[in-house]
């Protein structure tokens, strides 16, 4: 079971094309149920508390500490404060050091997090180094809800390409504060490898759901193209979403 989290409002959320084929990546597994979550409006407490429970799903209204897995999706680092607050009403402790067995498992995955995870690494069990579509399948079959925590981690670091459990590294910085190199602390590979979806044409990146309350007002979404060629130095885009690709027309049209 997997609370797939927003850490920001509905409407925000719910317009991010990342985060709804995340939702349907992991939706259309026979072995794993994903329902959403958000950081609450003033104005929706109550549909997102549940007495004594802390902070609930969106789908069946359980609470999230409950789930197997926690996931946040990022793509702006604006929204890391959100991740304290959503633990922290969910009854789960801050820090990934504090956590044991009967807490779920915290991810969190996104362009944020694999331009640069340091920030909240102390606050997340394992992140996705990489595009959805090329970690989740293998991360889905390395993980075991009734594994020990600390042996599951290590199969994850160990066997899943993309996976980075920041309790298994140790970062070193210079006297001026500046990140100077990153060094394995148990046995995991040195280098975590950037995995990325080769062929856009393989898995159809549009809407799931379609609702009035977003920014895209009952609008149908579809990713044509990723990357960009010009990498101009100011653009994350052009980056982190090396090699550019395209979808072709056909497959465009298939995921009408």
């Amino acid at each position: 079971s997997v609370a797939l989290i927003y850490p920001n409002y509905y409407r925000v959320g719910m317009s991010n094309l990342g985060f709804q084929v995340v939702y349907d990546l992991f939706n259309r597994r026979d072995d794993v149920v994903a329902e959403r979550a958000f950081l609450p409006e003033e104005k929706e407490l109550s549909l997102h508390f549940g007495a004594g429970k802390g902070l609930l799903s969106l789908e069946s209204q359980s609470p999230l500490r409950k789930f197997d897995i926690i996931a946040f999706s990022l793509s702006f680092e604006n929204d890391y404060p959100n991740i304290l607050t959503i633990l922290q009403r969910a009854g789960i402790p801050l820090k990934s050091k504090d956590r044991g067995n009967p807490h779920p498992l915290v991810a969190a995955g996104g362009v944020a997090c694999f331009l640069n995870p340091e920030p909240i690494a102390p606050f997340i069990d394992c992140v996705f180094m990489g595009e959805a579509e090329a970690i989740l399948p293998a991360f889905v079959e390395r993980y075991h809800p009734k594994a020990g925590r600390g042996r599951q981690l290590k199969q994850l670091a160990q066997n899943v390409e993309g996976i980075y459990v920041p309790a298994f590294y140790e970062s070193r910085y210079a006297a001026d504060g500046c990140f100077q190199s990153m060094q394995p602390t148990s046995d995991v590979p040195p280098k975590i490898k950037r995995v990325y979806l080769r062929n856009l044409d393989t898995a159809a990146t549009c809407s799931a759901i379609l609702t009035p309350h977003t920014t895209f007002d009952r609008t149908y979404l579809m990713e044509v193209s990723r990357g960009c060629p010009h990498g101009c130095r100011f653009c994350l885009a052009g980056f982190v979403y090396r090699p550019p690709r395209n979808a072709t027309v056909a497959s465009v049209m298939n995921a009408l």
